[in-house]
């Protein structure tokens, strides 16, 4: 199922600002040359990591929509939490997709690879999967690699699994959107596995929180 809101193509920018790791890249399809920031480097299992929490933006997605979503002060930046706030009162998303995701690859060589998907709607309610490939030159900045048309066009997920296995990933980030049951319009981005955006729009009021895996996360409503 094709779906078709909260704008069809949120900007879908590389990276955010806020990891202390490795310097990298933005891309975007629209532009594949953008600007040097902060790439956040996939935790080991062996490292300790402090959850950041999602509990204080709950209450102020909340207020904004005016709903009496569940509280929980403790709850960590992951889908499943933000599902469990929610889901009393804007029951279950009975559709989701994805819009765009981009993984970031070191080789055994050191060379890096930028891998870019995005999903875009074609036809009537139908999609098609874009994939862009791009290495790193010596200023870091996205050099784009020449992939066959039936590689760059809907390629299969085994194909994309190879260029992923090539080396170590050390950024997987993925922007999703879904409808709840109650009509609730949701887009949300995933880094690493933990939340860094959200736009909810329910009954002519929006939410956007930004920045949630960082410390100065916010949200502002409309």
């Amino acid at each position: 199922m094709a779906l078709r809101f909260l704008n069809p193509h949120k900007n879908s920018p590389i990276l955010d600002q806020d990891a202390p790791s490795v310097e990298t890249t933005t891309m975007s399809p629209s532009n594949p040359v953008q600007t040097t920031t902060t790439e956040h480097a996939m935790p080991s299992s062996a490292e300790a990591v402090k959850p950041v929490l999602l509990g204080t933006h709950l209450r102020e997605i909340g207020q904004c929509l005016n709903i009496n979503n569940a509280l929980n002060d403790t709850a960590a930046d992951t889908f499943a939490e933000l599902q469990s706030s929610l889901q009393s009162v804007l029951g279950e998303v009975i559709a989701k997709g994805m819009d765009w995701s981009n993984v970031h690859v070191t080789l055994p060589s050191g060379e890096k690879r930028r891998i870019h998907l995005e999903v875009e709607a074609s036809g009537d309610h139908g999609t098609v999967r874009r994939l862009k490939y791009y290495g790193v030159d010596a200023e870091d900045l996205p050099v784009p690699l020449t992939l066959p048309k039936d590689q760059s066009e809907n390629p299969s997920d085994t194909f994309i699994a190879s260029l992923e296995n090539e080396g170590q990933i050390t950024l997987r980030e993925e922007a999703r959107r879904g409808i709840y049951s109650q009509g609730a319009e949701l887009y949300y981005v995933e880094r690493n596995g933990a939340l860094s955006e959200i736009e909810l729009s329910y009954q002519g009021k929006s939410v956007k929180c930004q920045g949630l895996n960082a410390t100065q996360g916010h949200c502002s409503c409309f």
